[in-house]
């Protein structure tokens, strides 16, 4: 006797309806929150940290520009833009590759290094702010939920 398929049921699932909405609400609340941490005097946006954060834990001469484009989920040709106004404002120098002298590579300034941790500092204490609001089990609910996305981001 053969079995039938299984039925799929085309009435969403409220459940993941429900975290849909709530995880759209949360990102556009980010993002939000992200604009309001950058004053109009902020010596680096948020996506200036973004692109220079890979640079603090990098080896000494830097990151090659493809790489730290790469490494930080942007184009080349918009990492480079970036870097240009970085390099003019003395936050990162450009150097030749001496293994390829085709190549560049991006490394911080002491002045860059000194800004970024700054900011840096500024935003982990804004995060730990908000997630002081929520209970210990709350925390810890949430970190190992995080964790579970990150990983699926990674892996979609």
């Amino acid at each position: 006797m053969a079995q039938s398929a299984p039925t799929h049921d085309p009435t969403p699932d409220a459940e993941l309806d429900e975290l849909v909405g709530a995880f759209d609400a949360f990102v556009k609340a980010a993002k939000r929150s992200r604009a309001r941490a950058e004053p109009g005097g902020a010596a680096l946006t948020s996506s200036q940290v973004d692109l220079l954060h890979p640079l603090l834990d990098c080896e000494p001469g830097g990151l090659g520009l493809r790489e730290l484009a790469r490494l930080v989920g942007i184009a080349a040709p918009t990492a480079t833009r970036m870097v240009d106004g970085l390099e003019c404002r003395g936050f990162v120098t450009r150097a030749r590759d001496p293994e390829d002298g085709r190549a560049v590579r991006i490394a911080l300034t002491a002045e860059g290094t000194e800004v970024l941790l700054e900011r840096r500092a500024q935003m982990l204490a804004r995060r730990r702010a908000m997630f002081d609001l929520l209970t210990p089990s709350e925390r810890r609910a949430a970190a190992k939920v995080l964790a579970r996305l990150a990983t699926a981001f990674e892996r979609s």
